[in-house]
């Protein structure tokens, strides 16, 4: 490999690469150069132009590293370094082709892994260097392209609505990087692939096929015990308890393992544990985000709209159009309304300082990107500056799916309480905001007395009559009294937080109404994020937001303008393959018209001929069962991700899924009973194994997961007999590491309420998908073990060890409380240690104990009782004020205030380990060590 062609210091890597093609004058058109030109025109330069051009030629006032590529004479000037890094005939020892191996990720090409070419690409990028890198003149280009006929390793034309570029435009594709896109193919399944012993799954059919192949032998069944647990967290997120365990341990029936997934498919807790799943992806938070991390009062009713869904097994395609047009198919419904709240999911704010347009834009971005990323596994935000690199999305494709949004709204619309849904804690939280709101306007008001009091004085001073604050504005400047008089910088700066106190409280507010989080359709309205989102009187004669292509993005430069519409793609490949019924058409119309529109197009995602809805929900309920996806990048099915392992079962389960009514129960049964989702984690011969499928890419032993945060803390409220199984309601406030719970919260130009508790356990104690979720305010514990930031969408999952884990679960007091319970509990049962100890493994680690780690704990457990003994607990201590110091804002001056805690002036704490003895307090330390062990840490 020839590496000095160019000095790779000095010179950025998208220049190495574009001066290396472009290095050598190939104008020539005889007929053996003919394939190689049109190899770069139909393919380099498009290539160039998407992935370089940006920074080498498109803005000739800032051309990277002086590098313009757009003249041959440019190329041959070079840029800083002024050495060519092409051999024309020679890909192997041309740097332009090194960095686009990125072998070394000092010189990659290009600098962003997103923006890396595919195999595809390096095969043209390769194929062109080797037959003497021609670069005919534009002239010559548009010949080629008028002369059409390029057909070229296979790849193929997708006919879609019209391209920003020409280039692009006449761009071909490999089939097997637009995969996504074709129709769905149901294979006949390999039955001949079964083992003797094997149910009839079609699932195993289709593995077993690849991994004979590979000539992998799978790992044996695992046992009873592994699978329960395995099961039983997969479905509901908790434990199994142990007379679960007992009864299907001792259930000899051929159908037990059945029987067991039935039961817990019709658990209540089934929709939370895959709600949880769900609100990953759409992002959800009870709050705004930004700047003011607003509350958003009603959000929790779309939560608890998602679990009912998963319980009552909803048809995925009624759970999509809801969600997407539910207002618009039956806005008498209050389920629909609650449903668009997916709608709004994203972050948002708008205030005083904010542009209404771009506040507006970044909505339409946000909601056109998450549509296709949730329901579709397609990014489309890639297109919105330009017709997309890699997939086959132009930029107008974008703005049409964006113009379907164009009427959307936002309000908070009268829905009544559903006879489903958990009301008991309204009236608490109701009296707890209002009594925050009273103090809070009380002691502004108290400074607004004050200042009226000395302004008072000094018009009676200086020989005027008084007149309140509104009406003085009015007199001459000679005749009020100076600003803010008689008023200190601490009164300044206390009123200011004050207020933004009492907007925060009344925002509060709405979610004791009977409102839905949700949308209506009407001509644009942006309001400030502190009030109320109503739907208005319309005004029928005011106009509809009208649809542009935006010049890079930019709402300040609009182009042509577009109307609602569909991905092109999808109807247009949809006669390479047959169709799951012929008479129906994915090239559908898009009302545009106010109303309509968002149905219209929930319809055309929904369709059961629209490939990518299926395969999406289809990948997504995989990976959650085996840890990743058929194709492992469940929100992105493009050339960017990875493509499916096992293509032909992926599609085969999704138009399964389609024919038997998009039941998402049906498609867990389905998998769950598969020998694949039954395998030990444990092969007899990983070693080997490992050697040919190092990533077990082909499933042939199942894969360990660690539990995720919030199965963790579920799990242990669960072992220590606190968890309340409440089902819905609103957001809970359960512990926080309290440094953090203090910390002071900016919000703009001031700081949020300190976080508090709820008072009583019960609400603690909640599952943790009921948890108060603050974009501005994460729970240690839950981002420690990884738990998703709201902002982006989160399509799987990171299981980081990181040494703060081990921290949060030896010494964080939520923990230590939980372990106290436990041992308390287990210590009212018996006063046998070593059935203390038995029962505390057998509970958290969900097996029986085994003789000797009984007698190792024991010893354990006396040196800690010893310890315990000599070192007696101190009592904490709750605070119920916190002393606060910020700036005044307009002086600059500190100023200081005293917060009160009000949660902790009637707070139930729960049990702590100064109020029980030695022995429990050392059994409680027993409890801590096994929360810390891989067996209860991990799902096998």
């Amino acid at each position: 490999m020839l590496r000095f062609l160019i000095s790779y210091r000095t010179v950025p890597v998208c220049i190495i690469i574009l001066f290396s093609i472009l290095g050598c004058d190939r104008l020539q058109t005889s007929s053996e150069n003919l394939d190689a030109e049109k190899l770069f025109t139909f393919q380099v330069y498009p290539l160039l132009e998407s992935r370089c051009f940006g920074c080498h030629g498109d803005d000739p006032k800032e051309i990277e590293g002086e590098f313009d590529i757009r003249s041959f004479k440019g190329m041959l000037k070079g840029g800083e370094s002024g050495k060519p890094a092409l051999i024309p005939g020679d890909a192997e020892r041309s740097p332009i082709y090194y960095a686009a191996t990125r072998e070394d990720e000092d010189f990659a090409m290009p600098p962003k892994d997103n923006d890396k070419l595919s195999q595809g690409e390096l095969d043209d990028l390769y194929n062109w260097v080797q037959a003497g890198a021609p670069w005919p003149s534009d002239k010559r280009r548009q010949e080629l392209i008028t002369a059409g006929g390029w057909d070229y390793s296979g790849k193929v034309p997708v006919s879609t609505s019209e391209a920003l570029s020409e280039s692009w435009a006449n761009r071909k594709y490999n089939p097997a990087e637009i995969w996504a896109f074709y129709p769905l193919r149901k294979d006949h399944v390999p039955w001949e692939h079964l083992n003797n012993d094997s149910t009839q799954n079609p699932i195993d059919a289709f593995i077993n096929k690849k991994l004979s192949e590979y000539q992998i032998k799978a790992a044996p069944k695992a046992d009873k015990l592994t699978l329960i647990r395995r099961v039983t967290f997969d479905l509901i997120g908790l434990p199994p308890s142990p007379e679960e365990i007992a009864a299907f341990i001792n259930d000899d029936s051929p159908d037990a393992y059945s029987k067991v997934i039935d039961r817990l498919l019709q658990s209540p807790h089934y929709g939370e544990q895959w709600a949880r799943h769900w609100l990953d992806v759409v992002r959800y938070a009870d709050s705004d985000g930004f700047s003011n991390d607003y509350v958003r009062p009603n959000a929790w009713r779309y939560r608890d709209y998602v679990i009912r869904s998963f319980n009552q097994d909803k048809p995925y395609d009624q759970f999509v159009v809801e969600q997407i047009a539910g207002d618009e198919l039956d806005p008498q419904n209050p389920e629909n309304l609650i449903a668009t709240g997916f709608l709004r999911m994203g972050p948002w704010e708008h205030t005083s300082m904010s542009v209404k347009a771009e506040t507006r834009q970044y909505f339409l971005d946000d909601v056109t990107n998450a549509v296709g990323e949730t329901f579709l596994s397609q990014p489309l935000r890639c297109a919105r500056c330009h017709d997309h690199k890699f997939d086959p999305i132009p930029t107008r494709d974008y703005y049409s799916v964006q113009a379907v949004f164009a009427t959307t709204q936002f309000a908070e619309r009268p829905a009544p309480f559903l006879e489903e849904e958990n009301l008991h804690l309204l009236k608490e939280e109701k009296n707890r905001v209002l009594q925050l709101l009273s103090k809070a306007e009380t002691e502004k008001q108290n400074i607004t007395e004050k200042e009226e009091y000395y302004a008072k004085q000094w018009m009676q001073q200086h020989g005027f009559n008084y007149l309140p604050k509104n009406q003085r504005r009015k007199l001459p400047e000679n005749q009020q009294p100076p600003r803010y008089h008689g008023l200190t910088h601490q009164d300044l700066g206390y009123r200011k937080l004050l207020s933004k106190r009492v907007q925060r409280y009344k925002r509060e507010l709405e979610g004791f109404q009977v409102l839905a989080f949700s949308v209506y359709n009407g001509p644009l309205k942006v309001i400030n994020s502190d009030r109320p989102f109503r739907v208005p009187e319309l005004v029928e004669s005011d106009p509809l937001q009208e649809t542009f292509i935006l010049t890079g993005g930019s709402v300040y430069a609009p182009a042509d303008k577009v109307d609602p519409g569909v991905l092109s793609a999808l109807p247009s490949l949809q006669d390479s393959l047959v169709l799951l019924d012929s008479e129906l058409s994915l090239a559908r119309e898009i009302a545009n018209s106010k109303d309509l529109r968002r149905l219209d197009f929930a319809r055309w995602i929904a369709d059961k001929n629209n490939p990518m809805i299926s395969r999406s929900i289809v990948n997504r309920i995989w990976q959650y069962h085996f840890g990743k996806g058929i194709a492992e990048n469940s929100n992105n099915f493009g050339v960017t991700g990875k493509q499916p392992t096992h293509p032909e079962l992926l599609d085969w389960l999704a138009a399964d899924l389609v024919e038997n009514g998009w039941s998402i129960k049906g498609l867990h049964k389905l998998i769950m009973t598969s020998q694949v989702y039954q395998r030990s984690s444990r092969h007899p011969d990983k070693q080997q194994v490992s050697q040919i499928d190092v990533n077990n890419k082909y499933l042939s032993w199942f894969e360990p997961r660690r539990l995720e945060a919030e199965e963790i803390r579920d799990a242990m409220l669960f072992a220590s007999g606190e968890l309340n199984t409440e089902i819905g309601g609103l957001p809970v406030r359960p512990e926080m590491h309290r440094e953090q719970a203090l910390q002071p919260r900016h919000v703009m130009g001031s700081i949020a309420p300190a976080y508090q508790p709820s008072p009583v356990p019960e609400s603690r104690n909640r599952r943790s998908i009921y948890a108060l979720k603050l974009r501005g305010l994460i729970d240690p514990m839950m981002e420690v073990f990884n738990q998703p930031m709201p902002d982006l969408s989160c399509e799987r999952r990171t299981a980081s060890s990181v040494t703060p884990q081990v921290f949060m679960l030896f010494n964080d007091k939520v923990v230590r409380d939980r372990a106290v319970a436990m041992a308390e509990r287990v210590s009212n049962r018996t006063p046998d240690t070593g059935k203390q100890i038995s029962m505390v493994i057998r509970e958290i680690l969900n097996r029986p104990a085994i003789s000797q780690e009984i007698d190792r704990t024991m010893g354990y457990w006396n040196r800690m009782v010893e310890y315990h003994r000599e070192n007696p607990f101190p009592e904490e201590t709750y605070p119920t004020q916190v002393e606060r110091e910020m700036f005044e804002e307009m002086t600059g001056e500190i100023f200081h205030f005293v917060e009160e805690l009000e949660a902790y002036k009637n707070y139930t704490h729960d049990l702590k380990s100064w109020e029980v003895g030695p022995e429990t307090r050392a059994l409680a330390d027993v409890c801590v060590v096994l929360f810390n062990s891989n067996e209860f840490i991990y799902v096998y």
